[in-house]
């Protein structure tokens, strides 16, 4: 006879990129697991490895997570670890002031997407001429770290493929030409013919594009001594801002 098995609660979220509901279950210890092995190699290939296999564990549903936005990545890992250890996340900074360890804590119910105004991922060149890009995703990510790891690739270069991987299509008053039917020469070569001013518009594209934000007030009330007959404490305060998931957890 076989041991009982566990229910599992489901919950579901709406991802932020187009609001489409997914349903999904807490990470388990099998999960954790995963996790922990890749943390521990500090190797960020395996810990993104990691974080893509549990989230394809837990989200239920016909979805390919390497086609999702990063910001929709980190926003179901973060509700997948609060359903799993709980809705508020604690996190140590360390004072700069009197060198002791800062406890501070916030809700992921408080943690949203952070959108910019004037953010458009379709982009007018020219009247008739102009491109639509993607948000970069899992794929797309393992394309650009392979670009870090290049020794000969200077950082304008690399922006300039970083850029070319991220153009979905371009189009103009009769058709559209989509990324995946030209070669990367081809997709260059358009880059290349365009004015600064063009540029500068697909630039603002990333400068603005939605990031996992969260802004978190930190106050040392460490005790740093006494003056008279009362306790002093140290008093330091800063803003933090966590962005990206890795931050939402060091």
């Amino acid at each position: 006879m076989g041991l009982p098995k566990i229910a599992v609660p489901e919950y579901s979220l709406k991802l932020p990129s187009d609001g489409k509901e997914v349903k999904y279950r807490p990470f388990l210890v099998k999960e954790e697991k995963l996790l922990l092995i890749a943390m521990e190699s500090e190797d960020e290939e395996q810990i993104a490895t990691a974080a893509k296999n549990v989230i394809t564990n837990c989200v239920y549903g016909d979805i390919d997570i390497d086609e999702l936005p990063i910001f929709d990545i980190e926003y179901i890992f973060l509700w997948l670890r609060g359903k799993a250890k709980g809705e508020i996340i604690e996190l140590n900074y360390n004072c700069p002031t009197c060198k002791t360890v800062i406890p501070a804590s916030f809700n992921i119910e408080d943690v949203k997407i952070e959108r910019k105004e004037g953010h458009e991922q379709k982009i007018q060149l020219t009247d008739d001429l102009g491109i639509v890009m993607r948000y970069p995703n899992l794929k797309l990510q393992r394309e650009i770290q392979k670009l870090d790891s290049k020794k000969d690739i200077s950082d304008i270069e690399q922006l300039f493929e970083t850029v070319r991987l991220c153009i979905d299509y371009i189009y103009d008053a009769e058709k559209m030409y989509s990324n995946k039917d030209h070669t990367a020469q081809e997709m260059s070569e358009f880059l290349d013919s365009l004015t600064d001013d063009q540029f500068q518009k697909i630039a603002k594209f990333f400068e603005t594009s939605p990031k996992l934000r969260h802004k978190l007030k930190i106050v040392c009330n460490n005790p740093t001594g006494t003056k008279g007959k009362k306790k002093s404490v140290c008093g330091y305060t800063e803003d933090i801002m966590l962005e990206g998931l890795q931050s939402f957890f060091d």
